[in-house]
């Protein structure tokens, strides 16, 4: 898929001429070197990546905001909204953004690359295993496809849940030598203070 940005007509197939419903076609795309496939109907458009207009005190895996034909989407590091990484990617040149509409909601993802569109039939989707600290909570399935293995998101949950970092930028910086914990700080209210 060399042609970016990408509009969702441009992928859409014609209808199974034998009418088999049982097929479904997603997008694969790699992440942190891991195998993953989007429901092509949540998808509006694939871009290159284009810098984004940062939020105040937004979540780690929020990098921004793009302007879309006057819609704001904001853009999330799929790496870290589902646990792939604790690491936010610094350099975004190469990198594309997934453009969705998820129950009414636009969300970009920043992803590694896009592969290909993958028909799977119903019985080649398998349940995702319960592993436990896994974040299965975020795959609809497991798509077989020939000899590969495709992690299907669950598109509804991306969008509602992100995986909880265990340090967020507050903590980060306690642990940095030149500032000290508060415990160790003397707070003065300007209550006590008499002018």
């Amino acid at each position: 898929m060399s042609a970016l940005p990408q509009e969702l007509d441009q992928f859409q197939s014609p209808p199974d001429e034998r009418g088999n419903a049982e097929i479904r076609q997603f997008i694969t795309f790699a992440c942190t070197g891991q195998s993953f496939g989007v429901d092509i109907m949540s998808m509006r458009e694939i871009r290159n990546w284009s810098p984004v207009t940062p939020l105040p005190a937004q979540k780690p895996d929020v990098l921004g905001v793009i302007d879309i034909r006057g819609r704001v989407v904001p853009v999330h590091d799929l790496a870290l909204r589902i646990g792939c990484s604790a690491e936010r990617r610094k350099q975004h040149d190469g990198h594309i953004i997934l453009v969705l509409n998820v129950a009414g909601h636009d969300m970009g993802l920043l992803v590694d690359s896009v592969s290909d569109i993958i028909d799977v039939e119903a019985a080649n989707i398998l349940p995702v295993p319960q592993i436990e600290g896994s974040a299965a909570r975020f795959l609809a399935g497991i798509a077989r496809q020939g000899g590969n293995l495709v992690a299907i998101l669950d598109e509804e949950t991306v969008l509602r849940e992100a995986v909880e970092l265990p340090h967020s930028g507050a903590e980060r910086l306690l642990d940095d030598d030149s500032i000290s914990p508060a415990g160790d700080t003397e707070f003065v209210f300007l209550d006590e203070i008499q002018g």
